[in-house]
């Protein structure tokens, strides 16, 4: 999954380190171009998509 730096708004960055913590996955990311440096907390289960039942 890639970010947007939030200080030059570079796009499609990719996560320089990946950590996961239980249901929630964390990425590290750091721009090429400012090196500027943050952090993504991502839900896991927010991401699973739900079955609908046909009624």
């Amino acid at each position: 999954m890639t970010d947007s730096c939030p200080a030059c708004v570079r796009r499609g960055i990719p996560p320089a380190a990946t950590r996961r913590r239980g249901d929630t996955v964390v990425h590290g990311y750091r721009c090429p171009v400012c090196g500027h440096q943050w952090a993504t907390a991502r839900h896991l289960p927010a991401y699973i998509p739900t079955r609908r039942s046909a009624a």
